[in-house]
């Protein structure tokens, strides 16, 4: 049984070349999990690495329950980390995989406490394969019970679920997410995806440029200021910044759009948005494509330089491409773009 423990990081900075990390900040209690959002160079990784103890850090304090451990070796830290690669030693099969951690630290039970965690992530099967005859999520699974089998207090996960299919990644946060409450564990991970963080995480962080631009649970994310990152993130797909609000200035929702706008430019949500056909053949927009979604249909406009994506409900839309349409637009439900991070993520 691990040590339950809370991970506290307080005025942790790195500095990398030109990049520079932190201050930083952080609280994950134990039974909790914090997903790290961020762009590409963001420090999401670098904040990881340099907690796992495999980078330096210049200044700062990382405590683990009421133990400071920011000046000892990774191997006396106490974290179990999870690489994008996940760093499987090829040749050896699952059940010396995950034994290796507890025969390193020489536990006198590693055969029994290997043949639990192989258990415990459904692995009996496989416990004889190579990590080349396992699927993804299969690998995941045994990066993730070697991880484990070696007792830490908290878990740091980076990239975990990129690979997988969406069967094999609800599997895995199901495993995980009763294995945070069942050993008290705390776990910091990376990710890119939406859906393993709003389904995972109890909370949210967002770095950018090596500083925390936000930290609150997944609930208030949609309510803080939005930029670019964070709308796409979040799943918004039609988004203008200022410059591109000016180059349809003819058409009549500009005013709205302009009035709306803040200094990175707006969200303009699904919900804003609706369509109808046009009374004539010169309607002020056209189909440009009709897409089945999970959610339903989408009619794809086009509306001078712009492009909306449009949802028309269950049933197929009694448009085709080429139709004219005209838009309507609900302006309470726009949303205001900041300028921190006006690119797209990477």
């Amino acid at each position: 049984m691990v040590v339950v423990s809370g991970l506290v990081v307080e005025g942790l900075e790195v500095a990398r070349g030109e990049f520079h990390l932190g201050p930083i900040r952080l609280d994950v209690p134990p039974a909790s999990a914090t997903a790290l959002l961020g762009r590409s160079g963001a420090g999401k990784t670098t904040l990881l690495r340099t907690l796992a103890g495999f980078l330096p850090a210049q200044r700062g304090e990382v405590r683990l329950g009421d133990r400071s451990i920011g000046r000892l070796p990774p191997e006396r830290r106490g974290f179990g980390f999870v690489p994008p690669n996940l760093g499987l030693f090829p040749h050896r099969r699952v059940r010396e995989n995950v034994a290796y951690p507890l025969r390193l630290r020489g536990a006198p039970d590693a055969a029994a406490q290997t043949r639990v965690w192989i258990d415990r992530f459904h692995l009996g099967g496989l416990a004889d394969r190579y990590p080349a005859e396992l699927s993804s999520g299969q690998q995941q699974r045994v990066a993730m019970a070697r991880a484990l089998a070696a007792g830490p207090s908290a878990l740091l996960w980076d990239e975990p679920l990129a690979a997988l299919d969406v069967e094999s990644r609800d599997v895995l946060l199901r495993l995980v997410r009763d294995l945070l409450v069942a050993e008290g564990l705390s776990l910091l991970l990376v990710t890119h995806d939406a859906a393993t963080a709003l389904a995972l995480a109890d909370r949210i962080v967002v770095l950018v440029e090596g500083r925390i631009r936000f930290d609150g649970p997944p609930e208030q994310l949609a309510r803080a200021p939005l930029d670019r990152f964070i709308a796409r993130f979040l799943g918004f797909e039609n988004l203008l910044s200022l410059a591109e609000i000016e180059t349809g200035s003819a058409s009549g929702l500009a005013p709205d759009l302009r009035r709306a706008a803040g200094p990175g430019g707006v969200v303009i949500p699904p919900t804003a948005l609706t369509w109808s056909r046009s009374g004539t053949n010169e309607g002020p927009a056209q189909v440009n494509a009709l897409r089945w979604t999970p959610g339903g249909w989408v009619v794809v406009v086009q509306e001078g330089p712009w492009t909306f994506r449009v949802p028309a409900g269950p049933h197929p839309p009694t448009v085709r491409v080429g139709d004219p349409v005209t838009l309507s637009l609900d302006p309470t439900l726009l949303k205001p773009l900041s300028d921190l991070t006006d690119e797209e993520a990477a």
